[in-house]
């Protein structure tokens, strides 16, 4: 039979006096007072962990801050959770980290995941909208708080500018964070989800670019233009490869094959996509290996076919072609990734395989079927589309 426990009292809490040592009163079912040499006095509650059946105990507040009956109240509750099998302390745990988490929390969180996923540039310039629109407001809020009033108040000094594409973007990146603290398991359902239909949403503009029949003009003024020589021969290197900004400046003279007439992107150099990012293989067409050559003796000695003029070791900026178009008189009328586009208008004008076509933009077409045209047979098909579309800018400069 247990021995039955005196239960403690006022009085005897009270006169319970400090000795050398430290020592316990027991209240019974896991509930103690711990007696310091110093004088004080704390509840502890003493357990059995529910999965590894060790004993474990943790601290309940100090006596008189937290009384008898207080104590015992605390008691029953963690008591009721061993019944259910859940650990006391761990649900405490729980129960402080969703009370602090913030937004501003939470979307650190979010941040240390997404930086996997996007390009260092895009995951910069979000953060940075985020640290000017939203944080300020709301970074503060429990996450749990975060409702579609909240965000609609918050934004609407963008809307009242007109700066629609960024409210968009902010109402965007809101509910990729309260979709991870769902995910986490921080709130159970982002109620933000349809906060943006409060605001209208203008159409997305497309990179402006010009027509293929437009062509020759465009490359008349910019050789005629005062850039300088290697920003002319990156222009046409960009225009006859269809890559993007970012990728045809930083071509390496290492990922060329003179031999098999290939130039190999690797993957870390192409756009991060949901499935991931891969290599991409541009066959080189005449007017591009006219361009090699012509830039052997000039820079063939160095990591990129474009170095920087100051920093060897490093490529020519991505935003030299958009900024040299800008400068001659292109605003609005043609951007450095809509030369891409032109290209695209003649092949589907030419009425090549739209599966081609696709392919020589390094563009996903569906599953693994943009990932097969990589293989060396469809990049033979590529082979004369990339010719096809050199030819025609060769013809556009005469």
């Amino acid at each position: 039979m247990a021995r039955a426990v005196k239960q403690l009292n006022n009085k005897s809490v009270d006169n319970a006096k400090p000795k050398d040592k430290p020592y316990t009163l027991t209240d019974g079912n896991g509930l103690f007072l711990l007696v310091m040499p110093s004088g004080s006095k704390t509840w502890q509650f003493n357990y059995y962990r529910p999965i590894t059946k060790k004993r474990a105990k943790f601290s309940l507040g100090a006596y008189p801050s937290v009384t008898i009956a207080q104590a015992r109240s605390i008691r029953e509750e963690y008591r009721s959770l061993l019944a259910q099998d859940i650990d006391p302390q761990s649900h405490l745990k729980e129960q402080q980290e969703e009370q602090s988490a913030t937004f501003l929390s939470v979307a650190n969180r979010w941040k240390e995941k997404r930086q996997k996923e996007v390009e260092p540039l895009t995951m910069k310039k979000n953060w940075d909208r985020l640290e000017k629109y939203l944080f300020p407001i709301i970074g503060h809020y429990s996450v749990d708080k975060i409702t579609s009033p909240l965000l609609i108040d918050t934004f609407k000094p963008l809307n009242d500018k007109g700066y629609n594409d960024t409210l968009h973007r902010m109402f965007n990146l809101s509910n990729q964070i309260l979709n991870y603290a769902v995910t986490i398991g921080l709130i159970p359902v982002n109620v933000c989800q349809k906060a943006a239909d409060a605001y209208h949403k203008e159409a997305q503009t497309h990179h402006p670019a010009i027509k293929p029949q437009q062509l020759p003009k465009l490359l008349f003024d910019f050789k005629n233009s005062n850039r300088s020589f290697l920003t002319k021969v990156l222009f046409r290197w960009q225009l006859l490869s269809m890559v993007r900004p970012a990728e045809a400046v930083s071509v390496e003279w290492s990922e060329i094959d003179f031999t098999k007439k290939l130039w190999t992107i690797p993957a870390i150099k192409m756009k991060k996509t949901k499935q991931g990012q891969f290599p991409h293989i541009v066959p080189l067409s005449s007017q591009m290996l006219a361009i090699l050559e012509e830039l052997k003796p000039i820079t063939g000695e160095k990591k990129f076919v474009f170095p920087h003029h100051h920093l060897p070791n490093k490529s020519m900026s991505k935003e030299i072609i958009a900024n040299s178009l800008r400068k001659i008189g292109y605003k609005d009328i043609q951007d450095s990734h809509g030369l891409r586009s032109i290209a695209r208008t003649y092949l589907e004008e030419k009425a090549v395989d739209f599966r081609l076509s696709e392919s020589c933009l390094a563009h996903k077409i569906g599953d693994s079927t943009s990932q097969a045209y990589n293989r060396y047979d469809y990049i033979e098909l590529r082979r004369p589309v990339m010719q096809l579309w050199g030819d025609y800018v060769e013809q556009c400069e005469r």
